[in-house]
């Protein structure tokens, strides 16, 4: 069973300590944050890609309170082609702000765009879950003691969190950002320790009783010992009080990776839904057309990338323009095959337009 995910990442949430137009050493300041905002949204789209329309188990997302995303296909329907034209909206945005030069505008709009993605794609999985179980001879998921989608995504958010700290000049680990990185990290580190504590009270094995606790433990001890190197950066500012939260960070990463890899062993996942060649052929046909979005997303993403990181004046920027606006044509094409997919319960092609324009 998968978990619909918690909020904003604090590595892309960071943008809005920048502001003001292209120009200048202010404008390389901000192109730079792009670059980082392009990093983080397209790993956070690509990883949910991978859980929850690349694997070849078929499970229901919930959400946070345990709960499905939706009770029916319909209502993941509707919600899927209202998203889509959200992002149809948003990629228009996006190009509109790019040619004015406004990257901090653009970086927004783009950490807007990762968590419509990511919503986009758990309503589509869990769209395609609940046509494939409605067929005749299917069977539906049985939950297990841990979601691997939850977990997996605090994981995520954890590292990202981590790596800002590692990543930014000390001039830029504002209050503010500060505050956002240690929200984030104890938002996550809760639903995990919630998700554990959970685990080793309905686990009918002795050690893994134990070794969800002590998971925590050893998580809880970590994050501790670098949320406080986080207030003292925060207080006292330097280089000295920075290498502290990255020297800190390297075991919570470790002790956050631990827990989820043994969270995430087989015997604590439940059982996947069984379905027949039909409910297949509707899975496909769903789980395709949201691949075909969120591939496109991607490469928007790495075109603003390269523009974010090239100069003007380079050779290269109107083959990267050109790149960019094909990316946004494919972004279009794929929100079609998707809500046709939806509508129809099938589609006459499953793969991404063969004009999606890959960067490669």
């Amino acid at each position: 069973m998968a978990s619909s995910g918690s909020g904003k990442s604090t590595s892309e949430g960071s943008s809005s300590h920048l502001s003001g137009s292209g120009s200048g050493s202010g404008g390389s300041q901000q192109r730079k944050k792009l670059s980082s905002v392009c990093d983080a949204c397209k790993s956070k789209m690509q990883l949910v890609a991978d859980l929850l329309l690349l694997s070849s188990e078929t499970r229901p997302v919930v959400n946070t309170d345990g709960l499905y995303v939706a009770e029916t296909f319909e209502k993941c329907r509707d919600t899927v082609i209202a998203r889509t034209k959200e992002l149809s909206i948003l990629t228009h945005d996006i190009q509109s702000q790019l040619n004015m030069g406004k990257f901090t505008e653009v970086g927004d709009r783009l950490m807007e765009m990762g968590d419509l993605v990511v919503s986009l794609t758990e309503y589509s999985a869990h769209a395609a879950y609940l046509a494939a179980v409605e067929t005749p001879g299917s069977q539906p998921a049985l939950p297990g003691l841990v979601d691997r989608y939850k977990v997996t995504r605090c994981r995520h958010e954890v590292e990202q969190s981590c790596g800002i700290m590692k990543t930014t000049a000390l001039g830029e680990l504002t209050p503010q950002l500060l505050l956002e990185v240690s929200q984030n990290i104890s938002k996550n580190l809760k639903t995990l320790t919630d998700a554990c504590v959970l685990a080793s009270d309905k686990s009918k094995d002795k050690f893994a009783k134990e070794q969800f606790k002590l998971s925590v433990k050893c998580m809880s001890t970590s994050a501790t010992a670098l949320l406080a190197c986080v207030k003292e950066v925060k207080t006292s500012p330097s280089e000295l009080t920075r290498n502290r939260c990255v020297l800190f960070s390297g075991p919570l990463v470790q002790s956050v990776h631990a827990l989820v890899g043994f969270a995430t062993e087989p015997q604590f996942l439940g059982k996947a839904a069984t379905i027949n060649p039909e409910g297949k052929a509707v899975q496909t046909a769903v789980l395709g057309g949201a691949m075909s979005v969120v591939s496109a997303c991607v490469l928007l993403t790495q075109g603003l990338r390269d523009v974010a990181q090239h100069p003007e004046s380079s050779t290269k920027m109107p083959d990267y323009r050109e790149r960019l606006r094909n990316s946004a044509c494919a972004i279009s094409d794929g929100c079609n095959l998707l809500s046709q997919a939806l509508r129809d319960r099938s589609s006459p092609r499953t793969l991404p337009p063969v004009n999606s324009h890959s960067v490669n």
